[in-house]
């Protein structure tokens, strides 16, 4: 599909991945930055289950964890810096705070081959707080230098701070989850459009919208007017419909990917069609 069907009879639409003619997947190494100022709507599932999709075609992934929060992907895998004394658990704050670090020794390996995790702590939150020196390029220094891995994706917090505005700066594209049942995300909007407006101006002409994903997604009308409404607002980007599942929120109790977790799953096979689409991608090995 090249469009999003807005115009037929309800009973007619047809749901689909919209494609617009004028997209181009995305070359190697890339930096992805998964963003939205709002809360809940599967920022971090969808930069896990799109980091899960890329190491299964064979990718080396990073992710980045620019999420201050308990729900975020470290709390998942923190106890990989278990094996690490205590003084030198080094962590995503640490790369701001102290420039003699390297992005090497805050990447830590995962149970998953091929994907590593620059992990975080709630005190990540100083960043946007006390704003050190380099702030906003720091990610951008650290990981346009980084030939280790074929793509970056930074899980964003929910807020358009300091640590935001640096994942953003760094990118090569962004990916918008929004959840398909809520209109006020839609509608909340705007502060991030204007975040990514002022950073294209001034720091990063070439940063995109790559996608905008539809979370949680169940065909209803609701959801067919807000991918209507992400269509319009990023004409550019592909619209990806990632279906709900009650297997993802069990996958989250058991700190799996909803990949190994659930690997039939209609939500896993609907991240996978989106890696394989944003990043030319050929079937899964």
């Amino acid at each position: 599909m090249t469009e999003w069907d807005v115009e037929s009879a309800y009973h007619d639409w047809k749901t689909g991945i919209v494609v617009p003619e004028t997209f181009q997947a995305a070359s190697f190494p890339r930096v992805v930055a998964v963003c939205n100022q709002k809360g809940g709507v599967g920022k971090t599932t969808t930069a896990f289950e799109l980091a899960m999709a890329l190491i299964a075609h064979g990718l080396k992934v990073r992710i980045v964890d620019a999420d201050d929060q308990e729900a975020s992907v470290s709390v998942w895998l923190r106890y990989l810096l278990e094996a690490h004394p205590e003084d030198r658990r080094l962590n995503l704050r640490d790369l701001f705070f102290d420039a003699k670090v390297k992005l090497a020794e805050v990447s830590y390996p995962t149970p998953y081959e091929r994907l590593t995790l620059v992990p975080s702590y709630p005190d990540l939150a100083d960043v946007n707080a006390k704003h050190p020196t380099g702030t906003d390029t720091c990610l951008q220094h650290h990981l346009r230098k980084a030939d280790d891995v074929d793509v970056t994706i930074i899980d964003c917090g929910p807020s358009l701070g300091a640590m935001t505005v640096s994942a953003l700066i760094a990118a090569d594209d962004v990916i918008i989850p929004v959840q398909a049942a809520s209109g006020l995300d839609v509608r909340g909007a705007g502060a991030l459009n204007r975040t990514i407006a002022t950073v294209q101006e001034r720091m990063n002409p070439d940063l995109r919208v790559a996608a905008a994903v539809l979370t949680d997604f169940e065909r209803s009308t609701i959801a067919r007017k807000i991918g209507g409404s992400l269509a319009r607002a990023y004409p550019g980007a592909v619209i990806l419909p990632a279906r709900t599942n009650v297997k993802i929120g069990e996958a989250q109790l058991a700190k799996e990917p909803l990949r190994l977790f659930a690997p039939g799953s209609t939500t896993v096979r609907d991240y996978d069609k989106g890696a394989r689409i944003l990043f030319g991608l050929g079937a899964a090995a």
